[in-house]
């Protein structure tokens, strides 16, 4: 049986093939290299203004496109304490693409100014831009010592109201902004402020969803026929119940007990009327 004779590539074709290859490189690194940087885009910023991150990354709209060291860019913006990450990239043709991740405040803090802290407890720093935020606050005693922009706060207390408020904002919303204030007291039982009223709720320490889930339903099914006005206090400190004193009739007081299916289980609601 004959074989099939396969053609082998002649060497001028081989030689053209090549000095082809040669010439695409050296035109698309030629065509790369006379790219100017057309525009700088920022995307994700929310807190952080545009023409600040713009100042931070220092790009030269003047320079070639390839020639943007993106890293030192990226490091640059980074220097906001706002920030958490950057991610710098060329949009060819058109320029530089900056996407940056904010961390978000739970909480501001009274000090010299008011800072602000996220959920993991970094400091963040006074903000200067259009969004004003309507946040709890956190008063009391707790460690001031070396708290600046970009650390992370240790104290425990601290770290627990934290807790508490990113907490309550992944329940529902509602219900993180029905806190206007935690006061911490070193080891003593934290104690919330509603937003509505200023009632305080005794929190204690620990079971931070179990408790935010029965603080946010009793709220939601008492508090519309009584009115948060006629609430002295509400105690989230006792397992499987509320304890709450109304201003109804201070000469005497009773318990009553009303049954709610929460979540599935039976929770009991003591009012002390």
């Amino acid at each position: 049986m004959k074989e099939v004779p396969t053609k082998k590539l002649q060497p001028f074709g081989v030689l053209v093939l090549v000095i082809s290859t040669i010439v695409v490189v050296i035109s698309a690194n030629l065509w790369k290299g006379d790219l100017k940087v057309m525009g700088v885009r920022v995307k994700g910023n929310r807190i952080v203004t545009e023409k600040e991150i713009l100042s931070l990354a220092k790009i030269d709209t003047s320079a070639r496109l390839f020639a943007i060291d993106l890293f030192a860019v990226q490091q640059r913006v980074l220097a906001n304490k706002f920030i958490q990450s950057v991610t710098v990239s060329r949009d060819v043709p058109a320029g530089v693409e900056i996407t940056v991740g904010e961390r978000t405040p739970v909480a501001g803090v009274a000090m010299d100014r008011i800072y602000y802290l996220d959920k993991d407890g970094f400091i963040l720093p006074p903000v200067r831009s259009e969004n004003i935020f309507d946040l709890p606050v956190l008063t009391g005693t707790f460690i001031r010592n070396g708290m600046s922009p970009g650390k992370q706060v240790l104290d425990a207390g601290m770290r627990e109201a934290l807790a508490i408020l990113a907490t309550a904002q992944l329940i529902d919303d509602e219900l993180y902004r029905r806190i206007s204030e935690v006061h911490i007291d070193g080891n003593s039982d934290l104690i919330l402020y509603t937003a509505e009223y200023g009632v305080p709720v005794l929190f204690g320490h620990g079971e931070v969803g179990s408790k935010l889930v029965k603080f946010d339903s009793f709220w939601k099914t008492f508090v519309p026929l009584h009115g948060a006005q006629e609430l002295q206090y509400i105690d989230l400190r006792f397992e499987d119940q509320v304890v709450v004193r109304w201003n109804h009739d201070k000469s005497e007081i009773q318990k009553s007990s009303v049954h709610l299916n929460i979540l599935a289980k039976e929770h009991t609601w003591t009012t002390l009327l």
